[in-house]
Order: structure tokens, then sequence, then C-alpha cells
């Protein structure tokens, strides 16, 4: 009989405790570099230096109501906002030369997406070792809240797409 009762007991508090929204976190870099070289043979070559341009998604249960608060790119914090996207997606391969390949950033689900895009570099300091350990290895973390929640989309590894070639 006590037996029975913890069994019960266990899946009640089981469905109690809160549960991440986030299914899975996907994060792509694109390098972006002037097709033309500025300056003249005389003056000497100067080149416009790299542009990385960061594909940030998650991807969590459908419907889930949560906010950012903070994204950690490559040992950088950004203040960030969600916009909602519709799945799946997909991206020009080549941006420079339209091939119509294109690459899937984040595959059909039925989760509900969304892209965290970056805005500005501030300060930011990680509330304890467990936000430190997590920022040590993971060069994507972001910051989400839901009910009372803070909740983290991590990824290991920054995936690199194609570089771009501006003017």
């Amino acid at each position: 009989m006590k037996l029975i009762f913890l069994c019960i007991l266990m899946v009640i508090t089981e469905g109690l405790v809160a549960q991440s929204p986030v299914k899975k976190t996907f994060a792509y870099s694109r390098q972006t570099t002037s097709g033309i070289p500025e300056g003249d043979s005389v003056r000497g070559v100067t080149q416009k230096p790299l542009l990385t341009s960061y594909f940030i998604y998650i991807v969590v249960k459908k419907d889930a109501a949560l906010s950012i608060r903070t994204a950690w790119v490559q040992g950088k914090y950004y203040d960030a906002t969600l916009r909602k996207v519709n799945s799946p997606v997909l991206v020009d391969r080549d941006v420079a030369v339209p091939t119509g390949k294109k690459d899937t950033l984040v595959g059909k689900t039925s989760g509900s997406v969304y892209q965290v895009e970056l805005k500005e570099e501030k300060s930011w300091t990680p509330k304890d070792d467990a936000e430190k350990k997590l920022m040590q290895s993971n060069e994507v973390v972001v910051f989400l809240e839901a009910g009372q929640s803070i909740w983290y989309g991590s990824v290991r590894k920054i995936k690199t797409l194609h570089p771009a070639f501006g003017m």
C-alpha cells in the first residue's frame, strides 16, 4: 500500500515540477566581407574588416509564453528580442550569386520557432557558478523567462554558413 501511495505521489510531483519550454536551440554565423578592396596600388590596399551576422533560433513548446532576458554569444552579452518565424527556416546558400540552393537552419517542427535578434552589446554578469559553467562550455546561451522561471537555450558550437560578399 505504501508503495502504491509513493508511486502516485511521484507521478503527481513530476507533473507539478516545471519543465523547460525550450526544445532545441540553433546557432549559425555568416561572415560578410567587401568583395572589392578599398585603396589603390600606390597607396596600398586596405580591406574592410569581416562582419559577422548571427542566425540564432529557439524552438519551444507550441504557444509557450516566454520573453528574452539577454543573449551571450562568443564572449559578449547582447540585448535581444524574439521574433516568431515559421518553420522550416531556409536561407540562400550563396547570397552573392543566386543559385537557388538553400540551407535549412531549422527543420519543420510542431513547436513554435523564434529568431533571436541581437541588439546592442551590454555589460552583464552571470548570477552564479552554474551560469558561468554554462557559458564556458557553449558559444551561445540565450536567457529566457517563462512564468517565474529562467530557462536557457544553449549551443555548444556555432555552425558556419557560406560567406557573403558585399560591396
